[in-house]
């Protein structure tokens, strides 16, 4: 065996050592902000403006600074919620909403916000399959005024996975975009679709600012990004 070829060997070994190494202890620190984040809510006796939000991580606003620097807060702010109801678990996929609904006080809202569908992308669950769960999921709601649903920008700009596996959560992403859509639309809601083009998504252009440090959820900043997407009033 040639001295190049033990030298490349050696390269790749020192490459997978390395990548496992920075995944185990990213997924360590992803489990920490998880423990500790808290979903934004508002426990109140003025039901002027409600709002419910369910959903996975992104619900809870794992990654932001703060619950208000969440989706769900930015969003309560904005529209002057002075009722929230949150019950996002981290890792929620899509057939998780039934537990959720569950705990589910009121018989109407103003405003319904649902987060969900990045877990499935990430396990590849099955698009069409997880639309059809969703369809099943938005039926059993209460009334709402207003509904918003956005699910996982480009799961393949998280730093979290190893390069080879992004392209494949990226081409599943833009599936589960065209199937929640229709889903949404369909009833009445708005889909906010989150995705950008690589060159043009500022979580894979400036990871550092827009993830948070475990390299798959949102920073403040991410979020806010994500908020100012929404077609607000």
């Amino acid at each position: 065996m040639s001295n190049a070829l033990l030298i490349g060997i050696g390269i790749v070994v020192v490459v997978l050592i390395y990548s496992s190494v920075s995944f185990y202890q990213q997924i360590r620190t992803s489990r920490t902000l998880v423990a500790h984040a808290q979903p934004y809510s508002l426990e109140s006796t003025d039901y002027t403006t409600t709002l419910l939000v369910l959903g996975d991580s992104t619900g809870v606003g794992v990654g932001a600074t703060r619950p208000l620097d969440s989706v769900a807060g930015q969003f309560a702010q904005h529209v002057g919620a002075t009722y929230v109801e949150n019950y996002s678990v981290s890792g929620a996929t899509v057939a998780d909403l039934a537990s959720q609904m569950q705990h589910i006080t009121r018989q109407d809202y103003t405003y319904v916000l649902i987060q969900i569908g990045g877990n499935d992308i990430i396990a590849f669950h099955n698009a069409r399959a997880a639309g059809d769960e969703l369809a099943r999921m938005l039926s059993q709601l209460p009334t709402w005024e207003n509904l918003y649903l956005l699910s996982a920008g480009n799961v393949g700009a998280a730093t979290l996975f190893p390069r080879v596996i992004r392209p494949f959560h990226t081409r599943l992403n833009l599936r589960y975009h065209d199937v929640f859509e229709t889903v949404v639309t369909d009833i009445g809601g708005i889909y906010v679709n989150l995705y950008l083009p690589p060159a043009e998504d500022p979580f894979t252009k400036e990871p550092e600012v827009y993830l948070a440090e475990d390299g798959l959820h949102p920073s403040s900043a991410g979020y806010k990004l994500w908020f100012q997407t929404i077609p607000l009033p």
